[in-house]
């Protein structure tokens, strides 16, 4: 009955990180979208240029996060 319970956490556990990882992507691809609407020659330059500083260095955190070779290690 214990393995059963530890494998159920386990799946919990896996379920959790894949709705992160889902997460982290949706917010890497908003960071994307700061920076692109962000530049001052886009038609839609909706941001101030400190916001797309701030985007442009939270993609590269994410972009490391989300790394597969990094998630599979900590996955493991």
């Amino acid at each position: 009955m214990r393995e059963i319970e530890n494998l159920q956490k386990l799946h919990e556990a896996q379920d959790r990180i894949t709705s992160l990882v889902c997460r982290l992507a949706g917010l890497q691809g908003k960071c994307k979208a700061i920076i692109e609407c962000g530049d001052p020659n886009h038609p839609l330059a909706l941001y101030h240029p400190k916001e797309v500083e701030l985007a442009k260095e939270m993609e590269l955190e994410l972009e490391n996060i989300l790394k597969p070779n990094q998630l599979k290690e900590l996955l493991s």
